[in-house]
C-alpha cells in the first residue's frame, strides 16, 4: 500500500483484475486527484466489485502498478449493520475504533450526520429506518472523518431525490476528497461523475472512455 502524499490520490497504471484463474480486465489507467471523481461503468461480472476490493486490499492486483491512500471511505451496495445500535451511537463506534479523540469523534459524527440530514434520526435504532435512510447512514459511515479517497458502490441505491440531491452535494463541496463510484449502465449516475472506465468483463476488453473531470 502506497501512502500518497502529492496531489494525486488514486493512480491506476495498466491495472490487471482477475478472480482466481478468470482474467477479468486489463490495461485500466486512471488518475484522481483531490476533489476530483469518475464513474466505473460495468455490468454483473464485469469487474466492479474485484476492483473495489483490490483498492481496499483485499486482493490482489492481476498486473500494473497502483497508488491509494491508506484510508478509503468504503460504501458498499450491500451495506451490513449492527441494527440495534443508534445511528449517532454507530458513528461514534466508528470513529472510536479509528483511535480517534472522543471530540473529533463527536465532530466527525455530527458533520457525516448533517451533511446527509441524519440530526433527526440521531437516536433511532438503525434497523428501525427504511432502507432510504440506511443507505444514507452507509453513505455517511463512508465520509466520516473525511478520508482521502471515496470508494462509492451503488450510492443511488435506494435513494429518493432529496437523498441523492445530497449525495450530489456532498461530491460537490469545496473540500471533497476524491471519489470513485461504481455503477450498472443505464442507471443515471452520468450526473453524479464523468465516466472513468467502461468494464467489460472479459480479458483484454477494457473500455478507457476518457479522463474525469
Amino acid at each position: 500500500m502506497v501512502d500518497v502524499s502529492s496531489e494525486v490520490v488514486l493512480q491506476l497504471q495498466s491495472l490487471g483484475l482477475a478472480r482466481g484463474k478468470k482474467r477479468l480486465a486489463e490495461g485500466l489507467n486512471l488518475s484522481l486527484s483531490k476533489g476530483e471523481r469518475a464513474l466505473v461503468i460495468g455490468g454483473n461480472g464485469s469487474g466492479k466489485t474485484t476492483l473495489s476490493w483490490v483498492l481496499l486490499g483485499l486482493l490482489p492486483k492481476a498486473g500494473g502498478e497502483l497508488t491509494r491512500p491508506d484510508r478509503i471511505g468504503f460504501a458498499p451496495q450491500d451495506p451490513r449493520f449492527p441494527l440495534e445500535l443508534r445511528v449517532d451511537a454507530y458513528l461514534h463506534q466508528l470513529g472510536t475504533l479509528q483511535g480517534w479523540p472522543a471530540r473529533q469523534t463527536k465532530e466527525a459524527a455530527s458533520r457525516t450526520m448533517e451533511r446527509f440530514q441524519l440530526q433527526a434520526l440521531a437516536k433511532e435504532r438503525i434497523g428501525t429506518l427504511s432502507r432510504g435512510w440506511q443507505q444514507r447512514v452507509n453513505l455517511a459511515r463512508a465520509w466520516l472523518g473525511e478520508p482521502p479517497l471515496l470508494l462509492l458502490d451503488e450510492a443511488q441505491t435506494a435513494l429518493d431525490p432529496e437523498g441523492m440531491q445530497s449525495l450530489q452535494a456532498a461530491l460537490e463541496e469545496a473540500d471533497a476528497p476524491a471519489a470513485l463510484l461504481l455503477a450498472p449502465p443505464h442507471v443515471g449516475c452520468e450526473s453524479l461523475a464523468p465516466i472513468g472506465l467502461t468494464l467489460a468483463g472479459h480479458a483484454g476488453l477494457p473500455t478507457y472512455t476518457g479522463e474525469p473531470s
